[in-house]
This record gives C-alpha cells, sequence and structure tokens, in this order.
C-alpha cells in the first residue's frame, strides 16, 4: 500500500500558500485619509497638526506617499514627491525638521517658482507635519 500522507501534506501546503496569495492580491488597497478632519492628528515629534484643506488633497499625498514607498524611494533626505493636485505639491520632511530638509534640491521647484502655491508636508513615515 502506497503511503499518502506525504502528498497530501504538500496539496494541503501548496492549496493553503495559494489561498493566501490570492486573498492578499484580491484585498490589497491603496491608504486611504480620514474623513474626519475635525480631531488633531498626532505627530511622533513637537507638531501637531489639523488639516483644513479639501479631502481628497490628502488622499492624493497619502496615495503618492505609499507609491513612492513601494517604488523604494529613500525618504531620509527629505525629497520632493511632486505634485498632488492643482496648486498642491507633497514634501517629506522631518518634525523636528533637520538641515537636509533646507537644502534646495530636496525641496518641490514648483513651490519655489511658483507653479505650486500650496503644499503638504510628510515625515519619512508618512505622518502629517504641515500643510500651507
Amino acid at each position: 500500500m502506497v503511503n499518502i500522507k506525504l502528498p497530501l501534506a504538500v496539496t494541503v501546503t501548496i492549496l493553503v500558500i495559494f489561498l493566501l496569495a490570492v486573498y492578499l492580491f484580491v484585498f490589497q488597497r491603496q491608504a486611504v485619509a480620514p474623513s474626519d478632519f475635525s480631531k488633531k492628528i498626532p505627530s511622533p515629534g513637537p507638531t501637531t497638526f489639523v488639516f483644513e484643506g479639501d479631502d481628497e488633497i490628502l488622499k492624493n499625498a497619502l496615495n503618492l506617499y505609499v507609491t513612492k514607498k513601494e517604488q523604494g524611494v529613500d525618504f531620509s533626505n527629505g525629497p520632493c514627491l511632486g505634485k498632488i493636485a492643482d496648486d498642491w505639491v507633497l514634501d517629506i520632511a522631518h518634525d523636528p525638521r533637520q538641515p537636509v530638509d533646507d537644502k534646495a534640491q530636496n525641496q518641490c521647484q514648483d513651490f519655489k517658482e511658483g507653479k505650486a502655491h500650496h503644499f503638504i508636508e510628510l515625515d519619512p513615515d508618512g505622518k502629517l507635519i504641515r500643510s500651507n
């Protein structure tokens, strides 16, 4: 009689891995900003800020942050991540600010040149620092 326990165990293991992969693929979602901005958003540093802008702008910022993080972008230098809406850009900075945050190559050119008049700053962990 052939021992069927080993092939059965291998089949069950492969099935569990396959189902887990399908679950992770199907239920993967982008980050979504909270819809209630009446509460303060805590920050790890000394700053606490309330975002009083359009919900979509903050959602766009968080989605761009997640996309860039998945692409492996290094946030340690406080780079500008780019445009998130008409007249808005997303910048990464530290809280409290570090000298690297004030370097020209790490700041949003569109904001500096007046092409965008508003910005959102997130820290390298994606937490809101401030907006203007």
